[in-house]
């Protein structure tokens, strides 16, 4: 048996990204169990479906590291990989709502993207706004899911969404003076 200098004191990359993607795992579940039961809004199931993104991507970013692992790999380099296992799911989670709200405020449309039935109904609260703002058919339901779990996914594209409507907005600005 071959000894490196290498040794391990404690759990490896694999293990964190197995523990993080079991808790999404679990957290998805409850989720989708208690939204069935009417106990938690719909808006928890994007943000969750975002954490599954963030999860699986850092489960495809480890097998990329791993397959490329450096030799000269340090002990911060692995804290730092360690705790991005642990946040990208969440990052994602935020990233999912955010998409979820640019799709609700109709920034992005088009048949890719879900439709939002057109409540008439006043809000006085972020929850009665939630409540009222809510896909218009199952086909939209599924959609907002899907790019939920792609925001988690793909870092980028929230924040390029963002970047997008920020530029034509300084551009509508600048053309009303």
């Amino acid at each position: 048996m071959n000894k490196t200098d290498h040794t391990q004191t404690g759990p490896n990359q694999a293990t964190h990204v197995a523990i993080a993607i079991i808790m999404v795992v679990v957290a998805m579940t409850a989720s989708a169990i208690l939204a069935m039961l009417g106990l938690i809004p719909f808006e928890t199931l994007i943000f969750v479906s975002g954490t599954v993104g963030g999860a699986v991507n850092s489960f495809r970013r480890i097998q990329i590291i791993s397959t490329a692992k450096s030799e000269t790999e340090d002990a911060m380099t692995k804290r730092l990989v360690t705790i991005q296992i642990y946040l990208s799911p969440f990052v994602g989670g935020v990233f999912a709502f955010v998409l979820y709200l640019i799709f609700m405020a109709g920034f992005v449309q088009g048949s890719l993207f879900p439709i939002f039935a057109s409540g008439e109904e006043g809000f006085t609260t972020f929850s009665d706004f939630a409540k009222l703002s809510i896909p218009d058919e199952n086909v939209d339901v599924a959609k907002a899911i899907v790019w939920s779990f792609i925001a988690g996914f793909s870092e980028g594209l929230v924040p390029n969404f963002i970047s997008k409507i920020a530029k034509e907005a300084d551009q509508n600005n600048q053309s009303d003076n």
